[in-house]
């Protein structure tokens, strides 16, 4: 269990930027006390990006400290990455690992699938990555939503912000939600990669409801149901009690 927190598209200076990355990231201290790493990276003259990783020590306690970069690439995660040997060995490149982190592996990954990585990982993980290159970024989050991630909109320039946690983010966003499973964040989208064949698209919410939960109720209906059960499958009407 790490922490990740980003900001992105910052209006901030690269030394306010830097303050307000390690005040939010440090809410997370408790999910990682063994390592905070920090990064700032400058985009133009008026826009910034920042990365922070609180690190729980599990794989490679020695050199797995984070963000990762290749160089080119930086990569803030949390969770697991189950097959990252079996992606090693496919990538179909020479790729030395700097680490024995399990999450390096997305730096090649994304060096050879762009945005599309996430549907080659097998395992429970988000992860924030920036691209110095292209200067893009994007956000991404496991099949299901075992590993908690959380996304909103400042209230003073905009800027996007991500963490583990909605405590580092929710007074500094006029808007923030629940990162939604099995998707990645780009250029402002949210875009669905996990497209299981059982669930060929996501279903719209439903609204809340206005009625008022009545316990005694719901209790009369499933009493109900067990007793149509038991006579079904006996023959006779259940005892009384």
């Amino acid at each position: 269990m790490c922490g990740i927190f980003g900001i992105f598209s910052s209006g901030l200076s690269e030394a306010e930027l830097r303050k307000e990355l390690v005040s939010c990231s440090s809410r997370l201290r408790h999910r990682g006390p063994d390592w905070s790493g920090y990064k700032v990276l400058q985009e133009s003259d008026t826009v910034f990006h920042g990365l922070a990783h609180e690190r729980l020590a599990i794989m490679d306690p020695d050199s797995g400290e984070q963000p990762l970069s290749d160089g080119k690439v930086l990569v803030a995660a949390n969770g697991e990455i189950y097959n990252y040997k079996e992606l090693y060995q496919g990538l179909g490149f020479e790729y030395k690992p700097q680490t024995g982190s399990d999450c390096e592996v997305l730096l090649p990954l994304y060096q050879k699938h762009g945005v599309h990585m996430c549907e080659h990982l097998r395992g429970m993980f988000c992860f924030l990555l920036y691209d110095t290159e292209k200067q893009t970024y994007m956000a991404a989050r496991d099949h299901i939503g075992i590993t908690p991630l959380y996304i909103g909109w400042s209230k003073t320039d905009g800027s996007v912000y991500i963490a583990s946690e909605l405590k580092a983010l929710v007074d500094r966003c006029s808007k923030f939600q629940n990162f939604p499973p099995g998707h990645y964040y780009y250029q402002g989208q949210f875009v669905r990669w996990y497209k299981p064949n059982w669930a060929p698209e996501l279903k719209p919410g439903l609204p809340l409801p206005k009625n008022p939960y009545q316990a005694v109720c719901c209790f009369g209906l499933f009493d109900q149901r067990v007793s149509l059960s038991h006579t079904v499958s006996t023959g006779r009407s259940p005892p009384r009690l």
